[in-house]
This record gives C-alpha cells, sequence and structure tokens, in this order.
C-alpha cells in the first residue's frame, strides 16, 4: 500500500535541516537557531576575545586544537568560548565586541570579531537559491572564484532574522550602524538578512496561545529591552542602559570589589527571595536589582502615557521575563512584587520566565524567519 503524500513529505523532513534561522546577538552570547526536522537546533558563543602572544608555535597549538582566533596587524586574538578559559588562566578579563548591546566604538577590534562570531553560530546557509528547496551540497552551488559576492547580492537567499535593540531611553549609541554592520556580515555568507527587536522576538517566541498579546522584557548583560504587542504587532518598543553589567560595576563599588567577582557571585549562588542572613555583596545586588526592576517599570509607564494610540486590551496581558540578568532565583517574584506596588495603567495577568530565558529571542527570531519562508 502506497503512503499518502502528507506522509510521504513529513517522513521526508525527518532530520532535515529547515529553511530560515533566527540570530540572536547579545552583549554576552551569539545564539542561532534553526530547525532540523520538528526539533529546533541552537548555537552558542561567548561574545568575547582576548589577546595572546602571536608566534607562529602558538597559532600552531591553537590550529590544531581547533581554536578560533583573528590577527590583525601581528596581534592574535582568540575568540569565543575559549578566551574566557584564556582570560581565567592569566587571571585578566576578556573583552567583547559588543557594549550595551551593539557594536563596541571603543574596541578596534571588534569588526573582525564580531564577523567570525556570527559565522561560527550561523555557518553557511543550508539553502542555496535557485535549488531544489532541498538542503544543497555546498561545493556544487558555489560559485568558483571571486563571483560569489556578486552571487549572494544578485540572488535572495535563506532568510535570517536578528536581533537588535530598541531605541535607549537614556543613551545615545548608533542602532542603525549596528544593524547596517551585521546585515554586511549575514549576506556575504548568502543569507538575507532581517532585523527584529529583541523583545518583539521575546512575544513570538512565548505568548502564541495569547495571540501574541503581551509584554516582552529582556534583561541582558548591556541593557533591558522592552516591547508592547497586540496581535503581534508592536505598540512600543524601547530599551535602557541599564541591566547586568551596570548592576555588577555600581555593587563592586559600594562594597569595593571587583565586578568579576560580584558577577560570579550574581551567577552562581544568589537568591532574592531570601530576605536575612545576606553577605554584604548580596545585600547591595538586592539593593541594585530592586532598582533596576523599578527603573523599567517607571519607564514602561512612562511609554504608556506618551503612546497617543493603545489598542483596546480587553483582556490582563502577560509579562515575560527573560535574558541572563533575570536568572537569580526569586527574580519573577521580586518582579512581580514591583510590579504590584508601582502598576501598570493596563491590568496584568500572569507574570512568568520565558520557558527557555537563554534561548528565547533566538527561538522567536527563528519563527519570524520560519514564517517569513513559507510566503515565499
Amino acid at each position: 500500500m502506497t503512503k499518502p503524500k502528507e506522509e510521504k513529505k513529513i517522513e521526508s523532513l525527518k532530520g532535515q535541516i529547515q529553511k530560515g534561522k533566527g540570530v540572536d546577538i547579545g552583549t554576552m552570547f551569539v545564539k542561532c537557531a534553526y530547525k532540523e526536522g520538528d526539533e529546533i537546533v541552537f548555537k552558542s558563543q561567548r561574545n568575547a576575545f582576548f589577546e595572546v602572544e602571536h608566534t607562529d608555535f602558538t597559532k600552531k597549538i591553537l590550529d590544531n586544537s581547533k581554536v578560533k582566533y583573528i590577527i590583525k596587524e601581528d596581534n592574535l586574538y582568540v575568540v569565543g568560548d575559549e578566551a574566557l578559559q584564556f582570560a581565567n588562566m592569566f587571571n585578566k578579563d576578556t573583552r567583547r565586541p559588543l557594549s550595551k548591546g551593539v557594536i563596541s566604538p571603543t574596541e578596534k577590534e571588534a569588526l573582525p570579531i564580531i564577523e567570525l562570531l556570527i559565522k561560527s553560530v550561523v555557518g553557511e546557509p543550508a539553502h542555496k537559491p535557485g535549488g531544489n528547496g532541498l538542503p544543497s551540497n555546498r561545493q556544487s552551488h558555489k560559485p568558483e572564484g571571486d563571483g560569489s559576492a556578486s552571487y549572494c547580492r544578485s540572488h535572495k537567499g535563506e532568510i535570517v532574522y536578528f536581533s537588535v535593540p530598541g531605541e535607549p531611553l537614556d543613551a545615545e549609541f548608533n542602532v542603525l550602524y549596528h544593524i547596517k554592520i551585521v546585515e554586511g556580515f549575514l549576506k556575504t555568507l548568502g543569507y538575507t538578512p532581517k532585523p527584529i527587536n529583541e523583545g518583539h522576538a521575546i512575544i513570538l517566541s512565548e505568548l502564541a496561545e495569547e495571540d501574541f498579546t503581551g509584554i516582552g522584557l529582556s534583561f541582558g548583560g548591556g541593557m533591558v529591552n522592552v516591547c508592547l504587542s497586540f496581535m503581534s504587532v508592536p505598540i512600543f518598543k524601547f530599551s535602557v542602559a541599564k541591566s547586568g553589567d551596570w548592576i555588577d560595576q555600581q555593587v563592586a563599588m559600594a562594597v569595593d570589589e571587583t565586578a568579576s567577582r560580584v558577577s560570579a557571585i550574581k551567577e552562581s549562588s544568589l537568591d532574592l527571595s531570601k530576605e536575612g542572613d545576606l553577605s554584604k555583596i548580596e545585600s547591595a545586588l538586592s539593593i541594585y536589582y530592586n532598582h533596576l526592576i523599578e527603573y523599567v517599570i517607571e519607564n514602561i509607564k512612562q511609554e504608556f502615557a506618551k503612546a497617543r494610540r493603545l489598542p483596546r486590551i480587553a483582556n490582563p496581558i502577560s509579562i515575560i521575563l527573560s535574558g541572563g540578568t533575570s536568572l537569580p532565583k526569586g527574580f519573577s517574584g521580586r518582579f512581580k512584587q514591583i510590579l504590584d506596588r508601582l502598576k501598570l495603567p493596563i491590568p496584568v495577568g500572569s507574570v512568568r520566565m520565558a520557558s527557555q530565558p537563554l534561548r528565547s529571542v533566538a527561538k522567536g527570531a527563528l519563527i519570524a524567519a520560519s514564517a517569513d519562508e513559507s510566503k515565499k
């Protein structure tokens, strides 16, 4: 008995890489999400680099160990996860190509490093334009010689959505420059890149059952991103330039500690539901987490006040919390307590953590990319 066409189609998709990718370009990590059959696969690389002595012997060791690095003006920089290992070995800090969610203007090596990080997690398109819709044989579809650049420019490649921060309310930096640079890197790889607001990506990832209506909050390393969406359409979106790094710096100054030690305690043992018997660092972290949450909620209230045309939302909306700074135990409970005191001008229902707080932005970007690919 022959199998129906739909069953054959489903079987043919098992293990196959689907069209469309989502990329979360964060201050701390670069993440990529794509679908392999029915499963979402995530790849991640630390957004960091570390300078090491440039010798032929060192280069050979790094090559043999398949460590990612770049060489620029006789300097050798280890990139990604291995950069942290080298930094710990030498008891120094890594450097970052991104600052406050955008390409750092003070790091002259930022551009080649962020390009390498993006390439390492995104890779080449699994689907080249002009094919039969199946994963390509990359060798056979790639033009010979130097024609690949014109090939990428003249054909619409696989769609990739990449996260971008909202316009900051309390800082000045060039989001447009960041977007255009990242677009250029992805086009060179053969993709059709499209930006997506970080908070909006969280809504696409987490609020499908609520018609993509609610508030997405991404508490990253460099900034907090906020988006209010009604039926998938953003009503307002913005960012504030206070988040995890800001907390580390403020606490470090308050208790005369290094920001690295404060960050290590924050990430490993901080419990915001704990009230008594706090260490000096824990007490300071609790104070600055309170300030950050209050600051974000007050800015959301101001955006509501500025919005001229708000849709009539009949039901209480959900608020989704995500990002590395939201990971300490008790964060969502602390957020609810402060929200109950400060109150938004619309009814709020559920306040909850994203299902995968460190992956929700990449997943939401993938959902947007898959939806666009399905229209082709």
